[in-house]
């Protein structure tokens, strides 16, 4: 059996912890930037149309409701309330128009979004100043749970959330008395104890490649080709454009059909938009 050197090891340790702190920001960075970007561009180019084919399902799926609801008075003869069936059917379509209206606000968001992207240089270099203080301080790593360290990593960590690239710095400089210690003490370890770490790190390594592919695999990620082709863009929104179209005479040919039942039963003709 080859024996290992502790040098050997450590070498060994820098490596893993250097591929283990990338892919720790690679999943954030697929979570907390790519992921967001791409669900902003298929907002903006094939959501709008999606929430403008939404709204008139609802307006159709209500007419259809309450002409239903008239149809059935009419046959039992009863009075008829039109306000009264206006309520019921906003009732219960409530939590389809709430549903809605939250997708129209995350457009807005995704429209601001895109309006206010940050500098590559300046995500790129916040980025790297993170994976260097997170080498140091992550606890994975580490080992270290005493308050002081965690803390410090909490610090890091709400600086990074926040885009703050001149907190990080001064973070870093701050601090770098106890983020010298921390290395030094990594020297003081036996080969037993580094060689755990080693292999701690390859079992994250090999979780956080696997969690990385499964993102891939989900939306908005499934369609980050075909939402930057503006042939495909075209294509699908042509497609929500006719069902809107179409929609939009089924609707007048309710609106009819309801507005007439009302009339002929001697109700007063409701309010449309």
């Amino acid at each position: 059996m080859q024996v290992i050197s502790k040098e050997e090891l450590l070498s060994q340790f820098d490596i893993l912890r250097n591929e283990y702190i990338k892919l720790l920001n690679d999943k954030d960075v697929l979570l907390g930037w790519n992921k967001t970007q791409l669900e902003a561009l298929y907002n903006t180019r094939i959501g709008v149309h999606q929430v403008e084919l939404l709204q008139l399902q609802l307006i159709t799926k209500s007419l259809k409701r309450k002409l239903e609801m008239v149809r059935s008075i009419i046959i039992k003869n009863l009075p008829l309330d039109v306000q009264f069936i206006e309520m019921i059917v906003a009732a219960e379509l409530a939590a389809a128009e709430l549903n809605i209206t939250m997708q129209v606000a995350a457009i807005e968001d995704s429209k601001n979004l895109l309006k206010n992207l940050g500098s590559p240089t300046g995500a790129a270099e916040l980025r790297k100043i993170f994976r260097e203080l997170a080498k140091q301080l992550h606890p994975d790593i580490t080992g270290d749970s005493s308050p002081e360290k965690q803390y410090l990593w909490q610090q890091v960590q709400n600086a990074y959330a926040m885009g703050d690239v001149s907190k990080l710095k001064a973070l870093k400089v701050a601090y770098s008395k106890e983020l010298m210690q921390g290395e030094e003490a990594y020297e003081e370890l036996t080969i037993e104890q580094i060689s755990l770490k080693n292999e701690t790190l390859k079992e994250g390594i090999k979780i956080f490649n696997k969690e990385i592919d499964d993102i891939k695999k989900e939306f908005p990620f499934t369609i980050e080709n075909q939402i930057k082709d503006e042939d495909w863009v075209k294509e699908n929104v042509d497609k929500i454009q006719f069902d809107i179209k179409q929609l939009r005479i089924f609707e007048g040919e309710l609106i009819l059909e309801y507005t007439a039942l009302i009339n002929n039963y001697g109700g007063t003709k409701p309010e449309l938009n």
